[in-house]
């Protein structure tokens, strides 16, 4: 319980960030997906499991306050979570280029599959001009930003880990 608890505060905490803080600030064009971040970083770190969890439900918030359809994000971001999951089985999660590998990846298929699901299937064209004015950026930008926050995650993780095994004092 405290796990679902710690996970429900990181996703509100790094959605009210994304959409206030960065949103807010006039310097860029775009801002940082820090929910993405959130999803690779403990898919990788926790497995398959957790990070479609976690997956679908900063996507299931991304649709609700700004989806044009309830559930496409959802989807990705569960995917995506569960596929960092596979590779964090593979691979030893403190290898220090191997998040901003997974930045690069996830946000690049995160990108590839709202072009085909929510443009291309809405009949609108212009590969080109969404990567360049959207995604690109948003990717240099979250890859910046992942190389500061992914480090802060693995703190919290471990901090959540010590914090869901400690049992109360018995005075007996």
């Amino acid at each position: 319980m405290k796990r679902v608890i710690s996970y429900a505060a990181l996703i509100l905490v790094l959605f009210l960030i994304q959409n206030n803080i960065f949103a807010a600030s006039s310097l860029i064009s775009t801002v940082p997906n820090l929910l993405l971040i959130l999803v690779f970083s403990f898919g990788f770190i926790r497995g398959s499991l957790e990070g479609m969890l976690i997956g679908f439900f900063c996507g299931l918030l991304n649709d609700v306050f700004f989806g044009s359809v309830i559930g496409l994000s959802a989807m990705l971001y569960a995917v995506l979570g569960y596929g960092m999951g596979l590779l964090g089985s593979l691979y030893y999660t403190d290898f220090v280029n191997m998040p901003l590998i997974l930045c690069l990846v996830s946000t690049l298929l995160y990108h590839l599959g709202t072009y085909l699901f929510a443009f291309l299937l809405a009949g609108q064209k212009g590969f080109g001009a969404y990567l360049t004015r959207l995604a690109l950026p948003e990717l240099l930008y979250t890859g910046l930003m992942t190389l500061i926050l992914y480090p802060l995650l693995r703190r919290a993780e471990t901090l959540i880990e010590k914090w869901e095994i400690r049992r109360p004092k018995t005075y007996v």
